[in-house]
This record gives structure tokens, sequence and C-alpha cells, in this order.
């Protein structure tokens, strides 16, 4: 078996895991860009499942930038698992997955004015999770918020007492839907936020359009018509 402080990437179908990881550290950074790199196309989903110590905050890095973009930018739906206290630059890389899935028991803070400023992308992130006025507050008055408040803000999908158990039902829940729409749903999401409405609007048509000479389109259509769970192939 791997190093536990090692992280690792392994395959369970069509679901990726990536686990492992002793603390949120300059090494940790570089592995979680080289295996975001290296995730295969035929993955249909992504989970961030570290140790427990990842969440809460960076241990001794001290770049500065968008830490995480090669994780934010994997083209398959990614979905985090956080449990333990998810502070600072664990909180960061937490806003660079799609989706949140949190224990019960989690407290959740930024602590960034504290310690000298988010140098992760999380403000930008954590802004267009929950808004302006929530993003300020958990700023500006550093008081950490439990999974329930989490989930009541939109900062977290779901809350669990086992959220690896939750976040591997929804990866296969997603898995089962067309793999292509999925990514290209995600990239009008994601770059659409980034666009003014019109220029979004049309970016989303352009995506549809090249939906329609899939594999994957034509299987979605003959399902829906012969009553059927579709068998999509990825192409």
């Amino acid at each position: 078996m791997p190093a536990l402080s090692q992280l690792n990437l392994e395959r369970h179908d069509e679901i990726a895991v990536i686990s492992g990881g002793g603390a949120l550290d300059a090494n940790f950074m570089e592995r979680l860009a080289d295996l975001s790199s290296s995730v295969e196309d035929d993955v249909r989903v992504v989970i961030l499942h570290p140790q427990i110590g990842v969440w809460s905050g960076f241990d001794g890095a001290t770049d500065i930038g968008d830490l995480f973009a090669q994780f934010a930018e994997i083209a398959q739906p990614t979905i985090a698992v956080l449990h333990g206290p998810v502070m600072g630059g664990g909180l960061e890389l937490a806003l660079a997955a799609d989706i949140r899935v949190a224990a019960a028991d989690c407290q959740i803070g930024l602590e960034a004015l504290s310690n000298g400023f988010p140098r992760a992308g999380g403000l930008q992130r954590l802004t267009r999770a929950i808004g302006r006025s929530r993003a300020t507050q958990l700023l500006f008055l550093e008081q950490d918020i439990d999974a329930a408040t989490a989930l009541d803000w939109g900062l977290v999908n779901a809350v669990s007492d086992n959220p690896l158990e939750t976040a591997t039902d929804l990866a296969r829940s997603i898995a089962s839907r067309g793999p292509i729409a999925t990514r290209y749903a995600k990239d009008a999401i994601r770059h659409g936020l980034e666009m003014p409405l019109a220029q979004a609007l049309h970016y989303e048509t352009e995506l549809t359009i090249l939906l329609q000479d899939t594999n994957d389109r034509a299987e979605g259509v003959d399902a829906f018509v012969g009553k059927r769970t579709a068998q999509f192939s990825g192409t």
C-alpha cells in the first residue's frame, strides 16, 4: 500500500480518488498539481479525500497565487471530502472543488487576515460560492462556522456522518450521466461566471452545438424515446 503521507490517485471504475497527503505543504501542492494533470480522460468524477491534517491549513508553504489552479481546472467534476477543522489554506483548497461534502463535526474558517492574506485564490472563489456579504463576514470577523451553517450558506453541498460514503454516492450519480455533457456543463458554469451574460449565453450555445455531434447525444435521445436507461460511452 502507498504511504499515507504521500498523496496518491487511485481508480475505482470511472471514479478517481486522490487521497493521502499528511499536510498542506509545498510537497502536497506540487503532488496535487501533478496528479490533477494526470487524470485520465475516461475518468468521470474526481474525489479529493486527503488526510485530516491537510484541511487545517498551510504548513510551511510560502508560495502565493492560485496554488490550486490545476486541480480547479480538472475537466471532470470534482468533490472534496471535508473533515476536522477546515481552515485558511484548507478552505481555499476546498473551494477549488466543484462540490464539497462536510463531516457533521466540521468547523470552517478562513483566518486569513490574522495570518497575512489569502494566497491561493480563496477570496475570489469564496465570494462566488456564498456571495459578497457572507464572504465579507467570514473574512473580516474570522469567526468559524459549523457544518450546518456552511450548508445553509451554500459553502458546502452536503453534511454527513460519513462524508466519504456520501461523496462516493454523489460521484456514482454524476458518473451515470453523459460525461461529455457533464464536462461541458462544468465548463459553461466556470467560464460563464467570468463573462458578461450575453457572452456567457453565446458560449453555452456553442457548447450545446458541439454536443449535438457526439455519440452520447444520440444515445441520450434514443434512450429517451425508447424509455430505457442510457449507456453513455463518452464519445
